[in-house]
């Protein structure tokens, strides 16, 4: 997820569903209350049936999301979640923190997996570089749509299986910190993605991939969305993973190299996944 949090484009916020009905439209409002409603009912469906826990551990010498580098240091990210037994409906905690402090987040998500589909909504809190969570405004529990440090992020993606290995992905920003240079309407930021496994054999995994960036509603005379000044090819990147194991344990290390044509910088990232339970 997480998660990029490069000055002035990246941070994020969730929303605090009472103080949110409060500060957000009116029909932003019914919304979120057809969705309430929808997962309360998928919650009573939920817990009629047996659940799994998961549990899942990385450590990265920074994090990488949506072209943006969010974190510049060594970081930890946790996930703790908790889904049926067919794993098609999930709801986590994800935290990263790098290690000298300067960079924490603490997500909230749902998600519903079915074949190759997937919609998950997050609710994301980070700070980073230029963002004090210490202000009273920035707070976790703020929602109000002007200060808030939360964004709410909807995504929908298809897995089209091994046989052909592509990945798409759609992701929208829907309320909270996407606010513009102006601060008075949504922008709306969406980040589309297609990626694709090149290669893969009993040690590597090689998958490139491309997105980019662009705002539903923008500003006047303005083309800035949540993840730059601009419009455009923000994410290029290839990872390259190497299937470790230590003893029976898979522990996968990857590196990553990406590209930002729209920000016209680069950055290398390697990580290695501690825990998947």
């Amino acid at each position: 997820m997480r998660t990029d949090r490069e000055a002035g484009t990246y941070a994020l916020r969730k929303p605090c569903i009472l103080h949110a009905l409060i500060t957000i439209p009116k029909t932003m409002t019914k919304n979120l209350f057809k969705m309430a409603c929808a997962a309360a009912l998928s919650l009573v469906s939920f817990t009629a049936n047996a659940q799994k826990l998961h549990f899942v551990s990385e450590l990265e010498t920074a994090h990488l999301w949506r072209g943006l580098e969010v974190s510049k240091g060594l970081t930890f990210d946790n996930d703790v979640s908790i889904s049926d037994n067919n794993d098609h409906f999930r709801f986590g905690l994800w935290g990263g923190m790098q290690t000298d402090g300067d960079y924490k987040e603490f997500d909230y998500y749902a998600s519903y997996t079915h074949g190759g589909f997937k919609l998950a909504v997050w609710d994301i809190y980070n700070f980073s570089d230029g963002i004090y969570a210490n202000d009273k405004a920035y707070r976790i529990f703020n929602y109000n749509a002007r200060t808030t440090g939360h964004f709410i992020d909807a995504a929908v993606s298809y897995d089209f299986g091994e046989k052909f290995p592509l990945s798409l992905s759609w992701s929208t920003i829907l309320a909270g910190r996407d606010r513009g240079a102006l601060n008075d309407k949504n922008l709306y930021s969406t980040f589309v993605q297609a990626s694709y496994k090149v290669y893969e054999d009993e040690d590597f995994v090689v998958t490139p991939s491309v997105g980019a960036a662009f705002a539903l509603s923008p500003e006047d005379g303005s083309h800035a969305t949540f993840y730059g000044k601009s419009a455009g090819v923000n994410d290029v990147r290839v990872n390259v993973t190497y299937k470790l194991k230590i003893g029976k344990h898979p522990m996968p290390v990857t590196a990553t190299a990406m590209w930002s044509p729209e920000a016209n910088k680069g950055y290398f990232r390697a990580s290695i996944k501690l825990l998947d339970i």
